[in-house]
């Protein structure tokens, strides 16, 4: 026992013993405190109940048109009638798509099925001429120069699309427009909306539409040749996206003096014989060298303030028309958030701001597939070309020429789901929203951290979320005032890391690897959890 007691003196006398022992002591002590902090923070991130109440009593039709994609098929990658193409769009449930696309609707003749080649070098734009010609190439080698009308609506035909078809006022004409709709009558085909061209008002077109009146005066000459056929269509000219660019808006004074001649055009009569106006919206910032988790904070920043502002400044000017957004996405291929996670997010979180506004009657997602990864749904694998602004391909050489989904794919699909079995959209109320604090442009600013819609049928709810956030959410649930308490279905797209790509993006060499797809969990709906950077849709039935 002395022996004992004397041993464990004689080690506490020793300095260094007493300094390990000590240093012992604070590492456990603080190995406790860290796991309790640890444990507080990860509590705190999923602590938050975001409160949803769904009002199954204040509802709409649901626009079904709203979910759609612009098709560009100019460069001959697929035709409507390819098996891949085919297959990937049907996963998709698209209830509409516009044809022959944007731009190329300039140059497209449908009587011929294509393009002259004399015409694709007739705009003051160099670029996209060189693309013209570029494109016209390559459609001669992959499709004998054929972008078939026919094919396109066999397509709509067996996979219930709702058609929408851009006329050609840059060298086509008036009787041109009226056969084309007098064809599609005669075949059975079922069109009733018709966009008078595409973006008239840039300066590639000074040429012919020097003005706005000069482009209402030939757009009216079609609609009036179309209408006579079938007086039933509806018909769009083409207005500016200057008001969802404060920037630009500020500056581009002849886009502003472009819309206002549309909306009060009088020459020589009214504006009755229209019946809506196109718009395509590009979230314009493409800065790629800033931290994506910039970019998140810029982006969601865009989609809830200038949107908004935006709204306001078109149903000012057109009260009484509808409005078509036929192409929407990030702006620029080479933008640092094409093909990634974010870009994912961006796509279903804009989509549930398109459901927010009656006035949106249409909207097409611009590309369902091209070349590249920064603007399609699904696209080729292909060697990087140092030719492009941005760079095309990346993934492994023994890939190129399969096809790969692109990020967006996963959030389409979502999308396509839950619209194929919905027909109502309700209104719904949120409490104890989480906040994002924006950057750039935003500087600052409080955001909402999360955008929901609900939409569904008799049977069924299905909730649509968008976590614009780093942090995950606890979700409450209830319908009509009060908490339910069932079983629910959610499938959704998230990821840790919001760079993540399928098959890299503008920045960064591909792997092939597929980083973005859909996941599902399933269980009693208050034990759900919404998963940070994500966006779902959360079944429940009635």
């Amino acid at each position: 026992m002395n022996f004992s007691k004397t041993l464990l003196q004689s080690i506490w006398n020793s300095k260094y013993i007493r300094i390990i022992l000590i240093v012992c002591i604070l590492l456990i002590v603080g190995l406790v405190i860290l796991t309790l902090y640890l444990d507080y923070d990860i509590e705190v991130s999923i602590s938050e109940v975001l409160s949803i109440d769904v009002n199954t009593q204040s509802s709409m039709p649901l626009r079904k048109e709203l979910y759609g994609f612009n098709t560009n098929m100019m460069s001959g990658d697929y035709g409507y009638l390819d098996d891949d193409f085919i297959a990937l769009t049907k996963v998709l449930k698209p209830k509409t798509l516009r044809f022959p696309g944007g731009t190329v609707g300039n140059f497209y003749h449908w009587n011929i099925a294509g393009f002259r080649q004399d015409e694709m070098n007739s705009t003051l734009s160099t670029q996209l001429n060189k693309r013209n010609r570029g494109n016209y190439v390559k459609l001669q080698k992959r499709r004998d120069g054929i972008i078939s009308f026919d094919d396109f609506m066999k397509l709509c035909q067996d996979l219930q699309i709702t058609p929408i078809v851009v006329v050609n006022l840059w060298t086509g004409n008036p009787d041109e427009s009226a056969a084309w709709v007098s064809y599609s009558m005669e075949k059975g085909y079922k069109i009733n909306h018709w966009e008078l061209g595409n973006e008239y008002y840039l300066p590639h077109y000074v040429k012919k539409f020097r003005t706005a009146d000069i482009y209402m005066n030939e757009a009216k000459k079609h609609a009036l040749a179309m209408k006579k056929v079938n007086p039933d269509i509806k018909v769009s000219v083409c207005a500016t996206p200057v008001a969802f660019h404060k920037e630009g808006f500020l500056i581009k004074s002849v886009q502003r003096k472009w819309d206002e001649k549309l909306a009060n055009y009088s020459a020589p009569s009214s504006t009755d014989w229209y019946d809506a106006f196109s718009v395509h919206v590009y979230a314009y910032k493409a800065v790629k060298d800033v931290e994506i988790d910039t970019m998140r904070r810029y982006l969601f920043g865009w989609i809830h303030y200038e949107c908004e502002e935006a709204m306001t400044y078109y149903q000012d000017l057109f009260p009484d028309k509808e409005m078509w957004i036929t192409e929407w996405n990030i702006a620029n291929p080479a933008n640092r958030v094409a093909n990634t996670q974010l870009h994912a997010m961006y796509v279903g979180d804009f989509f549930l701001k398109l459901l927010s506004y009656p006035i949106i009657t249409h909207a097409n997602f611009h590309v369902i597939t091209g070349p590249g990864k920064g603007f399609p749904v699904f696209s080729r694998i292909t060697p990087v070309n140092s030719k492009t602004f941005w760079k095309y391909g990346g993934e492994p050489e023994s890939d190129y020429g399969d096809t790969i989904r692109r990020t967006v794919h996963s959030a389409f699909q979502l999308i396509g789901e839950v619209f194929a079995e919905s027909d109502t959209q309700y209104s719904i109320t949120t409490a104890n929203m989480p906040q994002l604090v924006g950057k750039l442009d935003y500087e600052n600013k409080q955001i909402p951290g999360v955008q929901i819609q609900a939409i569904g049928n008799s049977q069924t709810i299905y909730l649509m979320v968008s976590n614009r956030t780093a942090a995950d959410y606890i979700p409450e649930f209830m319908i009509d005032g009060k908490k339910i308490n069932k079983d629910a279905v959610y499938r959704y797209v998230a990821n840790d890391n919001i760079s993540a790509t399928n098959g890299g993006n503008a920045e960064m060499e591909g792997s092939g690897k597929i980083e973005v797809e859909i996941q599902e969990w399933r269980g009693n709906v208050n034990k759900l959890r919404i998963p940070k950077n994500s966006f779902g849709t959360i079944e429940v039935r009635l």
